[in-house]
């Protein structure tokens, strides 16, 4: 268990925190590309690591993540117009592109000292794997390649992308996928049900069975250069043993060991909204084959 300093250290990852400073050094999701399908549509919030954001497709098709209040007066550019490659205010009439800098000022003379001088906060963003990725540290530091997960390479019917809000710290909710030993009770259905829930095929019903029937599985972990994988045997039938393997990627990726030979694989990236809320971006992928409707 951790200590509580260490989980303070850990689930702490607003601005200026160590957690946040360590994170804001990764390119890490911020939306799915299909919230942003249209250029010049309607604009999308974010939040990440304490920082309230917007996010918009500009008429080139470019993805921008902004501070969400116009310089002028602080409105709100949610309600803004997104047209002609910018975020319009409609209070004045300002105008943002992706890069944050104001470019039309309708209420200032063309003369005075600040036109064409003011800007605001924006962070870097690119598009792969359906995903919407944003670098929020310093320009300097930024890593030039996104994360090689392999599920972004492939053609789109071989994935699908989703994700959803955990409200929890991203810590708490990661542990999950790496402690297989929670999988013999919170997701076994009870002893009752007949047939363990009635199982599509011969390997789901010996996975239940074997996850049932060994609720204390050892662990072995194996470090390498981008995070470490982390294993855990059961006991299965005669001398055999069931292993369930995950693969943790730095700074919050990982790959569920749900996949028997033939299945779908699943992974996940755990983003921080705040302290108490995150993101966990979800994709399931078969390299060799387009996903079944099933």
């Amino acid at each position: 268990m951790l200590s509580a300093a260490d989980n303070e250290l850990l689930t702490r990852t607003g601005p200026g925190t160590p957690m946040g400073e360590y994170l804001r050094r990764y390119w890490l999701p911020v939306a799915l590309s299909r919230e942003l399908a249209e250029p010049d549509g309607a604009p999308l919030r974010v939040e990440i690591l304490g920082e309230k954001l917007l996010a918009f497709r500009d008429t080139q098709g470019r993805v921008g993540l902004i501070e969400p209040a116009c310089a002028h007066r602080r409105a709100d550019l949610f309600y803004g117009r997104n047209e002609e490659n910018g975020i319009r205010c409609i209070y004045h009439g300002w105008k943002y592109d992706v890069e944050g800098r104001c470019i039309e000022m309708p209420n200032v003379p063309p003369g005075a000292a600040y036109h064409g001088k003011i800007a605001i906060k924006a962070y870097p963003t690119r598009e792969a794997g359906e995903l919407v990725w944003a670098y929020l540290g310093p320009r300097e530091r930024m890593p030039q390649a996104l994360p090689s997960l392999e599920f972004a390479g492939l053609p789109p019917a071989h994935r699908y992308v989703s994700k959803r809000l955990q409200q929890c710290n991203w810590a708490q909710s990661m542990e999950g996928t790496l402690d297989t030993a929670h999988f013999s009770f919170l997701h076994m259905p009870a002893p009752s049900v007949s047939n363990y829930a009635n199982p599509a095929t011969a390997a789901d019903e010996s996975r239940l069975r074997w996850l049932r029937d060994d609720p204390m599985p050892r662990f072995t972990i194996l470090e390498h250069e981008v995070g470490f994988v982390v294993g855990g045997a059961r006991r299965a039938d005669g001398d055999q043993s069931y292993w369930r393997a995950t693969q943790f990627m730095l700074p919050s990726h990982a790959v569920a060991p749900s996949a028997m030979p033939g299945e779908f694989f699943q992974g996940y990236t755990w983003v921080p909204m705040h302290d108490e809320a995150c993101w966990i971006y979800t994709y399931a992928w078969h390299p060799d084959r387009p996903l079944s409707a099933e």
